[in-house]
């Protein structure tokens, strides 16, 4: 196996590449090679959760393909990142077959996952999205561990610390990586469920020291927690990111590679952000020791992951590395409405199910694109691990006509979607529960999807 500081070493001494030459003249040409030499074409338009596994499998040997040809790229020095075809079949090969995560009655695998699957997929719920306090924080994270499915967590984004603007860089940086853990800790408690993991590393920290801050099972993040590490797009490995892969792999903590598709980017379309998708999966192994992937793939003009097209190039690029590589990853969407908007919960629920069919484990989708400040719900949440579970052993063919009704709902609307409400505007702040309108949103979602023939309890 090609080990980290191997990759270190490459990344130092690769083939000298400027940026725009490695974007334009190697990566955009060897995506388009691998798509032409596999003689790989989207699906009809009617066809949103495709069921071709002669598709999915040459999208996966595409993925190889332009892997090995392509590299990964350090931006600090300029270099290629290059590999064998022999060493990226060996990280596919002995790539961790389960991830081990939580303590006590909350220890479990995240396993793979093959479409169609019966098993139940694991369920990561929260998201990094930013709050405006403390006391918002506290009651998200209670909210979402008070879920039954909930497997592991996000903790939220702290804008401030003492009325103090939380800023990269910053020591106030620092502060509130300590307080965010501290806050999602305790908050886990009151809910019965302190082994919980927390996978999303730090929303409110991004840097090597706001890593190094917490890497303290004291306080902080335990080795049965999990580290994100975020790639840059495309196909892109700064030393801040290897910086931190570094500290955690020392640590003895999970790494989590976190990337996938801009669907209209360099990758293009259906097809390229399928490749793409899956060389992303399973490049995670190979380049920063891997034993998780968080795959995540936004619309270029949209910034949701709900829209048509983009639901089939994930479900194609789930569906090659879910049949032809033992290797667990889960899938996060982003919808383009806010919190307790029925619009919300038909975006939700179309991109779980395209998820869970084609093989993945899911985090719950994210409300406004993840950018409003407090628009988010553990309602919503729930629902969507609900309908992960109602979800795991579905046809594709099933689902298919599923996400489709859903899609004729909603996608008239994702250009100009209702924005929806804050945590503090649709849940009751000391007993968590949803205000009476918000809970009829929620219960008229349920039987919606019901009605479309998702077996939902």
């Amino acid at each position: 196996m090609v080990s980290f500081l191997e990759i270190c070493r490459r990344a130092a001494t690769g083939p000298i590449v400027a940026p725009d030459d490695y974007d334009m003249a190697r990566f955009v040409p060897n995506i388009r090679k691998a798509i032409a030499k596999h003689k790989l074409v989207a699906p009809p338009k009617d066809i949103v959760i495709p069921w071709d596994d002669d598709l999915a499998d040459r999208i996966f040997l595409a993925a190889k393909d332009f892997l090995v040809e392509t590299g990964a790229y350090c931006p600090d020095t300029n270099r290629v990142i290059t590999f064998t075809r022999e060493e990226l079949d060996e990280a596919i090969l002995f790539a961790p077959k389960q991830c081990p995560l939580g303590e006590g009655k909350e220890a479990r695998y995240m396993r793979p996952r093959r479409p169609e699957d019966p098993q139940l997929p694991w369920c990561h719920v929260g998201g990094g999205i930013p709050v405006s306090s403390d006391e918002i924080a506290s009651a998200v994270v209670e909210g979402y561990a008070r879920i039954p499915q909930a497997d592991s967590m996000s903790i939220p984004a702290l804008t401030e610390i003492r009325g103090m603007p939380v800023q990269a860089g910053a020591p106030s940086e620092i502060f509130a990586a300590i307080q965010s853990v501290r806050l999602g800790r305790d908050s886990m408690r009151r809910a019965g469920r302190p082994g919980l993991p927390i996978i999303n590393l730090l929303s409110s920290s991004a840097s090597p020291m706001g890593v190094l801050a917490v890497t303290n099972a004291e306080y902080g993040l335990r080795p049965s927690d999990g580290w994100l590490i975020v790639s840059l797009s495309e196909m892109k490995l700064d030393y801040n990111v290897m910086n931190k892969t570094a500290a955690i792999l020392a640590f003895g903590g999970n790494v989590g590679f976190a990337a996938g598709a801009i669907y209209g980017g360099f990758a293009g379309g259906v097809i390229g952000s399928a490749v793409l998708n899956a060389a992303y999966i399973m490049a995670g192994p190979l380049l920063v020791g891997a034993t998780y992937h968080l795959l995540y793939s936004l619309h270029i003009t949209q910034s949701n992951s709900t829209a048509r097209e983009l639901l089939t190039s994930v479900a194609l690029g789930c569906q090659a590395v879910s049949r032809n590589m033992s290797f667990p990853y889960f899938d996060l969407g982003y919808a383009a409405a806010g919190t307790a908007t029925p619009q919300l919960y038909d975006e939700t629920a179309a991109r779980i199910i395209t998820d869970v069919v084609s093989g993945a484990n899911i985090e719950t989708v994210h409300p406004a694109k993840g950018i409003l400040l407090d628009n988010y719900s553990p309602v919503e949440m729930r629902f969507a691990c609900e309908v992960a579970h109602a979800s795991a052993g579905l046809s594709r063919r099933d689902a298919n006509e599923i996400v489709r009704a859903l899609l004729a709902r909603y996608e008239p609307h994702l250009t100009n979607p209702p924005e929806g409400y804050r945590f503090q505007d649709c849940c009751d702040l000391g007993t968590l529960q949803p205000t009476p309108e918000h809970h009829a949103v929620y219960a008229k979602a349920k039987e919606d999807v019901r009605g479309l023939g998702l077996p939902l309890r």
